[in-house]
């Protein structure tokens, strides 16, 4: 895609993953031909603009219940309770890398991932970094809705790893990515101000 002159986010948003991922992997092939400033582009289509209506957005981001996740293999890890910001947990979470989603009211809200240890990427968002845009982000809407009365759960998955013919491959990224590709999580999308 980059050799037919696409940019790094119209490849990101059109395979549905981070524009981040798409970076790495071209660097990591050697290929830089996409990894320049659109000025320098000249696309071999014309580009589409398509109009979004308020009942577009409606029907486009149906809740999707949190069974979905548990059939897949997710497990109920607590609940975030509280006006003094404490975790309440029937277990302790995972120190593994993994992926992670908040559920506010049975409806999943926000599918993540960590590769340091799901224990310190939870304390991450209790604390709620300024410096780091998503925590804050994600801790605000978080609180928004508890102070609403809202429950707000955490599930957890710990895919183990696999491999492509030889090749290591990250089955939590990719397990993350399928799932924002397929729920679209209102709070993955920058800009979201309410739960």
């Amino acid at each position: 895609m980059t050799r037919a002159g696409y940019l790094r986010t119209e490849i990101a948003s059109f395979l549905g993953i981070r524009y981040q991922h798409v970076r790495k992997v071209l660097i990591g092939a050697g290929i830089t031909e996409g990894i320049r400033r659109q000025e320098e582009v000249s696309l071999e289509r014309e580009r589409v603009v398509v109009e979004v209506t308020a009942d577009d957005e409606t029907n486009s981001s149906a809740a999707t219940s949190w069974e979905v996740l548990l059939r897949a293999g997710f497990h109920f890890l607590g609940e975030w309770r509280g006006e003094n910001e404490d975790f309440q947990i029937d277990a302790k979470a995972p120190v593994d890398a993994g992926v992670y989603s908040f559920v506010v009211d049975d409806v999943v809200k926000y599918v993540g991932l960590t590769q340091r240890g799901l224990r310190s990427r939870l304390d991450g968002y209790r604390r709620g970094y300024e410096r780091q845009r998503t925590n804050a982000r994600v801790k605000a809407l978080r609180q928004e809705a508890i102070s609403a009365g809202k429950r707000v759960k955490v599930l957890v998955a710990v895919p183990s790893a696999g491999e492509w013919k030889g090749p290591p491959v990250n089955t939590a990224a990719g397990l993350e990515a399928g799932l924002i590709s397929m729920i679209q999580p209102p709070w993955n999308i920058l800009g979201v101000t309410s739960p």
